[in-house]
Formats: structure tokens, C-alpha cells, sequence
């Protein structure tokens, strides 16, 4: 027996089955709209700077602050007023063990430097903002045993940070430098000699676990002393710009990996870059720290070194004198302002640019008061450094903007009697790459 349906009924079968099939066609994807990215001005930044008797700080800006809030540490020791003047480059000499200097304003791009003389010896730094992450090369060398590393706490609360250390035969096994406590308001030094005595020259690493927090080394000892700002972390290409002239340079190494990493030293001078004899490929041993002395026969006059490796490393230098050694860290990439100073701590201070590609450099000179003295240009061959030309007597400081989109390093020394300091230029903290956001 058999059944056929019924004809009537085929034709609004088919119809429905297609009105259904067309109500559950699904949608096309909405596009990909991709964020990017864009650039934020910065609204507050904060620094500090170790203080001994007798040291000068600067602080100075790209343009005006709203409000600047100096806290002396301890706190004990009575803020100088001058602080509070965002809308001028100021110095003074704090007194007590640090200063802490928190400034707002859109744009501002404040910054700080400390010098002075240790057991007369000459120091010189730029104040580092707080740091998740700092590295220090060849502390102690030479037997400068005085050496310590400068914990800062910046923020109200409680921070805490880790030390990490390695010397010439391997990494330094230190548990009293593990979870370090910083209170509020306060800061704490760890002397080099007490972890790694015997050891030469050590490398050390200091990680922050929470709070807000920043380090800052000195280098002291027989034969000198100076201040390093830390390094931001191991690389493979690094530039130490603005060499003081000196007596010797040595170079040290730090390598925190597990492999050998080979190292090539190239120098910047006027005339543009070349290799230095017998440092053409120098071998650091796994999680370990080596020195080596840069040849005599290298013209270092005002010139800067250009470190590459195959594997990251952290490196830093020492220029020494009869008398004493100023120490030159690694330089960060400047693509916007920088601020300089023309003085400090009554010494004149000079500037040394350096760049991979050919740039010009706009230098602008600037009153204690902000007011605009005049703008030159100084232009910087590839492979290059440049010593940019002293400015006029009233000029407290400088703002060096390289032009057309262009990448230069900078340093800054000091000399005068046989005393020599150095440091790392910055870039001014105006603002920040802001990451965008995905969205369907």
C-alpha cells in the first residue's frame, strides 16, 4: 500500500522552506577596525636624586608646569621653596639624603641632575623616574670599594625590590638583597663590597616588585668616584655617548644570559666611526662580568662608543684621570626634546651628540627663567659625534630637539683640576606612545 502527498500542499511547502532558509542567512562580519596607536601628553612625572652635603640639584621643564611638590628624604629636612616654582629652571642644594620631586602640567617634561664632590671627587647624574627594571655594569672595578647601589621610594606606600649579581666567574649568590623593603618617604643603600667583596668589578641588576620605586648607583672609591643612572636592560645595540677626556678608558661588560655572547666596539668620533683596535669581537662568558681596557691608540676625543653583540648585554665605561673616573652608562634614543644644562655645581657642563644617521640638531638656550636666548643647529654625521658649541654666559640650560624625525643619543661631562664626571641624556618625559584598541 502506498501514499502520495497531497499536490496542494507541495507549493506552500516549498515557500515556507525558503522564507526560513532566507531568515537564517547570517550576517556578514563587521570589519576589523584597528586601534593603532597615538601619542599622549604626559601629565605628571616624578624623579629623584641622591643628595650628599654640599651637592646641587637642578630640576627644569620643556614648557611650564602647573604645580611642583619637592619631598626631601628624610623628611625631616626642610624643602627649599625654589622647588615649588615649576615655571623656571631651579637649583639649590637640598641637604638631606634625597629629593623627590613630583611636578604636573601637560606637556611639562620635567627633569632633574645632580653634581657635586664626594671626598673631593666629582659626581654628576641625571635624576632617573621610578624604574621596573635597573641595571648597573662594572661597579667596583679598579678597587673602588666604596661602591653602593640607592634605593628610592617615590610613591606612599611600602616598595619592594630584588638585587640580582654577577662577577667575573659567574653569578653572586646574595639572599640579604632579595625582597628589600622600602618604606614610604625613605631610602636604603646596599653596599657592593658587603655582597660581592673580592669579586672586582660586578654587575648588578635590581628589579621592582611593587610600589613605586627608583635606584641609583655610585661608584666610589680608590682613584675616584661618579654616579651611574641605571641602564634600562641588556641590548644589542648600545651607545655610550659624551667620553670625557681622560687618561684611560676601560669598558665593561655584563652578560645575564646563558650563552657566550661576542661583543664589537666601535668609535664615534668627529670625523665618523671606526673600529677599535683589538675590540673587535670580545667574549663574555655566560652570567658574568668582564672588563677590558680600551687600546691607548683609540683617539676617544670627543667621541662616543657604539657596543654591538650578538646576544644582549649591558655595558657601561670608565674614563679615568690621575685623580678620578667619571663613569658613562648607555644613552636612550632621543626623537623629541631634551633638556640639558649649561652649568652646575659650578662647573660648566658640555653636551655630546651622536647619532647612527646623519641629523641636525635644533639647540635652543634658555634663561633661568625660561626665556629664550636663541636657536642654532648642530649637525651630526653618520656614525658620528658632535660637541655642541658652549652658549652665551646667562644661559642656564639648553633644549636639544633633533630635527625631521631623526634619532640621536646624548651625553654630558664635567671637568675642571683633574676631576671628571659624565651622564646619560634622557629624553624629556613630554609624552608617550599610547597603544590603540580593536574594535568589530
Amino acid at each position: 500500500m502506498s501514499s502520495r502527498f497531497p499536490a496542494r500542499y507541495v507549493l506552500p511547502l516549498v515557500a515556507a522552506l525558503l522564507v526560513a532558509a532566507i531568515s537564517f542567512v547570517p550576517e556578514p562580519e563587521p570589519p576589523v577596525v584597528a586601534g593603532g596607536s597615538q601619542t599622549v601628553e604626559v601629565r605628571q612625572t616624578t624623579w629623584a636624586c641622591p643628595v650628599e652635603s654640599g651637592w646641587t640639584v637642578a630640576a627644569g621643564q620643556v614648557a611650564p608646569g602647573d604645580e611642583a611638590v619637592a619631598r626631601p628624604i628624610p623628611e625631616e629636612a626642610a624643602a627649599d621653596p625654589v622647588w615649588a616654582r615649576a615655571d623656571r629652571w631651579r637649583t639649590a642644594e637640598p641637604g638631606g639624603d634625597a629629593l623627590v620631586l613630583e611636578q604636573s602640567g601637560e606637556g611639562s617634561g620635567s627633569v632633574g641632575y645632580v653634581a657635586g664632590r664626594l671626598k673631593g671627587d666629582a659626581v654628576l647624574a641625571a635624576c632617573p623616574p621610578v624604574v621596573d627594571e635597573a641595571w648597573f655594569a662594572g661597579l667596583g672595578d679598579r678597587g673602588r670599594s666604596d661602591a653602593t647601589i640607592t634605593l628610592v621610594n617615590l610613591g606612599e606606600n611600602r616598595a619592594v625590590a630584588d638585587l640580582s649579581w654577577w662577577g667575573a666567574n659567574g653569578p653572586i649568590q646574595s639572599l640579604d638583597t632579595s625582597g628589600l623593603v622600602v618604606e614610604p618617604g625613605q631610602r636604603r643603600q646596599i653596599s657592593v663590597d658587603d655582597v660581592a667583596a673580592g669579586e672586582g668589578a660586578v654587575s648588578a641588576h635590581v628589579s621592582r616588585r611593587r610600589g613605586s620605586l627608583t635606584a641609583i648607583a655610585l661608584d666610589a672609591g680608590t682613584g675616584g668616584a661618579d654616579l651611574l643612572a641605571p641602564a634600562p636592560g641588556p641590548a644589542t645595540e648600545q651607545v655610550l655617548a659624551g667620553l670625557p677626556e681622560g687618561d684611560g678608558t676601560r669598558l665593561a661588560l655584563a652578560n645575564p644570559g646563558t650563552s657566550t655572547a661576542h661583543v664589537a666596539v666601535s668609535v664615534r668620533g668627529p670625523g665618523g666611526a671606526f673600529a677599535a683596535e683589538g675590540l673587535e669581537d670580545v667574549s663574555v662568558e655566560p652570567e658574568s662580568t668582564r672588563v677590558v681596557a680600551v687600546p691607548g691608540s683609540v683617539d676617544l676625543r670627543r667621541a662616543s662608543l657604539a657596543i654591538t653583540s650578538d646576544l644582549p648585554v649591558v655595558a657601561s665605561a670608565s674614563t679615568e684621570t690621575d685623580d678620578d673616573v667619571a663613569r658613562v652608562t648607555p644613552s636612550a634614543a632621543i626623537e623629541g626634546p631634551a633638556v640639558v644644562p649649561v652649568r652646575l655645581a659650578g662647573g660648566a657642563v658640555r653636551t655630546v651628540v651622536t647619532a647612527k644617521e646623519a641629523a641636525v640638531v635644533e639647540v635652543e638656550s634658555f634663561s633661568a627663567s625660561m626665556e629664550s636666548l636663541g636657536t642654532s643647529r648642530v649637525s651630526v654625521g653618520a656614525g658620528a659625534s658632535a660637541l655642541v658649541p658652549a652658549p652665551k654666559d646667562d644661559a642656564a640650560y639648553l633644549v636639544l630637539t633633533p630635527q625631521e624625525g631623526r634619532r640621536v643619543m646624548a651625553g654630558l661631562w664635567k671637568s675642571g683640576g683633574g676631576r671628571i664626571a659624565a651622564t646619560a641624556v634622557r629624553p624629556a618625559p613630554v609624552s608617550v606612545v599610547a597603544p590603540g584598541v580593536s574594535v568589530r
